[in-house]
């Protein structure tokens, strides 16, 4: 048995449309005029997003007025968004062996929602951004929940193979997501992966 924890966007969910324009939007509205097209707002996951608008001049306080109208903005697009084809039971599947856990810079009530409208119920928790906006505290916090037991975590972006790996998880490139492979393995992950059926049959196979 292992512990897996997914990111969301790009990993679950395609997403990449929605958040460009609406984020994009929520940031503008609040001074953060960075982002010009969308390879800007890719661009901010090659580290942690928030963390990468910090050192841009951005107060938190403002990010976190950014999160609040994000949440706002992408509410009007959730009935839009699917997942990705496959990763539903591929989700399925992992959880009959192992602890699944979301950990996203998402919002986890979005989150929930697109996953239970989706009958995605097999997350043990989803640990959003307005529980904690980094992802390094946000996974040593769910591995102290079990311990003694591999860890990975699965994502899209070199940020996510960045911080994964920082945290002390095995880490799983999925190249479905946002970042191109060559732009996931400048993250090095462990593992690289074309399709939630390659992801599934490899966890399939860990003790």
């Amino acid at each position: 048995m292992a512990l897996v924890m997914f990111d969301y966007d790009g990993v679950i969910v395609d997403s990449l449309e929605v958040f460009i324009s609406r984020f994009s939007q929520a940031c503008l509205e609040h001074g953060f005029t960075g982002i010009h097209e969308p390879k800007d707002v890719i661009g901010l996951f090659e580290g942690n997003v928030y963390e990468t608008m910090m050192l841009r001049g951005i107060e938190e306080s403002t990010i976190d007025k950014i999160l609040k109208r994000y949440e706002g903005l992408q509410g009007e697009q959730l009935a839009n968004l699917e997942l990705f084809v496959g990763i539903g039971e591929a989700l399925q599947r992992i959880s009959e062996k192992h602890f699944i856990y979301v950990i996203t810079s998402n919002l986890s009530g979005a989150t929930i929602k697109i996953l239970n409208q989706n009958g995605i119920t097999c997350f043990i928790d989803v640990i959003g951004a307005e529980k904690e906006k980094s992802k390094i505290k946000k996974i040593h916090n769910t591995m102290s929940l079990h311990p003694g037991i591999p860890a990975y975590y699965v994502g899209d972006t070199k940020g996510d193979m960045i911080e994964g790996k920082l945290a002390g998880t095995q880490t799983i490139g999925v190249t479905w997501g946002w970042h191109s492979p060559e732009k996931l393995k400048e993250g090095s992950p462990d593992y690289l992966f074309n399709t939630p059926e390659e992801l599934a049959n490899f966890l399939d196979a860990v003790e």
